[in-house]
């Protein structure tokens, strides 16, 4: 059984936003093709807007031209909850990490509003057996730390931070918070912020775990800003290389599994296996070597030689220590 139904998909979404912009002034099919770009895939606009302009799904009336669109409904698109979605959220709400995202106030409205929904399943039905031990204890500090990061990314402003460095030293610097990661593997929230330094802004990931104080500045940041120069700057320039078995629903588990990572994928036809190169930050070599080795025999590491050499070295430890068992 889905979780969401097919009337809540994607091309669904898409479809509503291009009939909300639709209801209040007549669009274009390159207006449409924006939409569908920006809310749907790479291929949403080959599929969805064909199907709009011939008639084929008969919710636009052309202009009296004949280039711009409007929409036939005469009410918003609105799309309730199932039963199934409420259940869904109502488990999002015994996660720790949610609050993180919401005030006091918010969670207690959502908890009231699904007061009488039960949830999906039970988190504590769950044991996890390859999770570091060390994970981010989510309390009152690290929470209000967080939305403070997050009130900081959203309105661009610099925040000043002391935090313990990996050897332990307690560091104060100021940062743009620029973006927060989440890793799955170690349980742990990442910062990438910048630092201006003399010569332009250098980019520091730092564990949001490790702040120990985090003042607000009141000095935001308007020149224009690109992140995508800094995140590739910390790129490896030789990409992992991986081939990817066709079974047991590898590929689809592996895109999901890698999908913070830059990557390109092509389909090896003599063999119907996939090829996929990962661009990844130096720093985070051992956690992506840790992820590769936990898919097993569906996964083999074709390269480069450095990164070849340490998952020979992880599998031979490995089976020294089980045949030590």
């Amino acid at each position: 059984m889905e979780l969401f139904s097919e009337i809540y998909n994607c091309y669904y979404q898409v479809v509503a936003r291009i009939l909300e912009e639709a209801s209040q002034a007549t669009i274009s099919p390159a207006e449409m093709a924006r939409i569908a770009e920006k809310y749907g895939y790479d291929e949403s606009a080959l599929t969805i807007i064909p199907h709009l302009l011939d008639g084929d799904w008969a919710l636009l009336t052309p202009d009296e031209g004949g280039k711009n669109f409007a929409s036939r409904l005469s009410q918003p698109v609105r799309v309730p909850f199932t039963s199934l979605q409420k259940s869904w959220l109502k488990t999002l709400l015994e996660d720790e990490r949610i609050g993180l995202f919401f005030t006091d106030e918010q969670l207690e409205l959502l908890r009231q509003l699904l007061a009488d929904t039960a949830p999906l399943y039970d988190p504590s039905a769950f044991q996890y057996f390859d999770h570091y031990q060390d994970r981010d204890v989510i309390n009152s500090s690290f929470r209000k730390h967080f939305q403070l990061i997050l009130k900081a990314i959203e309105q661009h402003q610099t925040l000043k931070l002391s935090y313990y460095s990996v050897k332990g030293r307690l560091m104060e610097f100021t940062y743009l918070p620029c973006r927060i990661e989440y890793s799955a593997k170690d349980g742990k929230f990442r910062l990438y912020a910048l630092y201006r330094r003399r010569n332009g802004w250098r980019m520091d990931i730092l564990h949001i775990g490790r702040i120990l104080k985090i003042e607000e500045t009141g000095y935001y940041i308007e020149e224009p800003i690109d992140m995508d120069q800094f995140t590739e700057d910390s790129l490896c320039q030789e990409p992992i290389v991986i081939e990817i078995s066709d079974d047991r629903n590898a590929l689809e588990r592996t895109m999901l599994h890698f999908s913070c990572y830059q990557k390109k994928v092509e389909r090896i036809d003599e063999t119907g296996k996939y090829r996929c190169s990962i661009y990844y930050d130096k720093t985070r070599e051992t956690e992506l070597l840790i992820q590769v080795l936990a898919f097993g025999p569906v996964v083999r590491v074709l390269g480069p030689d450095s990164f070849l050499n340490q998952v020979r070295e992880r599998v031979s430890r490995q089976q020294k220590l089980t045949i030590s068992f």
